[in-house]
């Protein structure tokens, strides 16, 4: 049985990480940079590939940023879409939500059978609960990233600059992918979670207690 990490690794390279790196890179392509005047000059990622020497640099400090941004994105991606979503499913209140762990270690108790349970644990958590928060942490970047694109075209009065249907389709296409991602989110938890009550065991009898016997006249 592989040893419980605080943080496993497939949280890192699958749902945090390439969420966080995506918004750093993609953070300094859209940043612009504008001139005393006030009016648009360039992009930061246009100065920084146009600078000698500096692209390395800004490849390192992205992968630096990658996980920390990624984090952030995740907690509240937890926060805001994830505990409403188990709260509609079928409890009635926040407390009432179990945890995931819950069906592993029954009512605090190791079971006979814990390596086989965590290993099912740690298989189901790889292949549902993680690439269902990817889908959810990459959805709330590009939904940060579109309403970014439309405060810059207002603020940079792109319908001088850019044809309709560019203007148009580039936040129709992201909201697409976005709304594609969330639904992928919510279906992986759904069954992240549904399996975990599925293989929840059942709750042990209360043993029956023996009744006195009267006593013998």
């Amino acid at each position: 049985m592989r040893a419980p990490r605080a943080y496993p690794l497939e949280d890192l390279l699958v749902a945090v990480f390439p969420p966080g790196f995506l918004l750093s890179v993609l953070w300094t392509v859209m940043y612009e940079i504008y001139t005393e005047e006030g009016s648009f000059y360039t992009s930061l990622m246009q100065e920084i590939v146009g600078t000698e020497g500096l692209f390395p640099y800004f490849v390192v400090l992205a992968v630096l940023m990658a996980v920390p941004v990624g984090m952030v994105i995740d907690g509240l991606r937890q926060v805001l879409g994830e505990r409403r979503l188990l709260r509609d499913m079928a409890y009635p209140s926040r407390d009432s939500v179990p945890a995931p762990l819950g069906w592993v270690v029954p009512q605090g108790i190791l079971p006979p059978d814990f390596a086989d349970r965590y290993a099912l644990y740690r298989h189901a958590r790889a292949t549902l609960l993680v690439p269902a928060r990817a889908a959810g942490n990459l959805a709330l970047v590009l939904l940060i990233l579109v309403v970014w694109f439309i405060v810059k075209v207002i603020r940079m009065r792109g319908w001088h600059m850019f044809s309709w249907l560019f203007l148009v389709g580039t936040p129709i296409a992201g909201l697409g992918i976005v709304w594609a991602l969330l639904r992928r989110h919510a279906g992986g938890i759904r069954e992240f979670h549904r399996f975990a009550q599925d293989a929840s065991p059942p709750p042990a009898a209360p043993e029956a207690t023996a009744e006195p016997s009267p006593p013998a006249a």
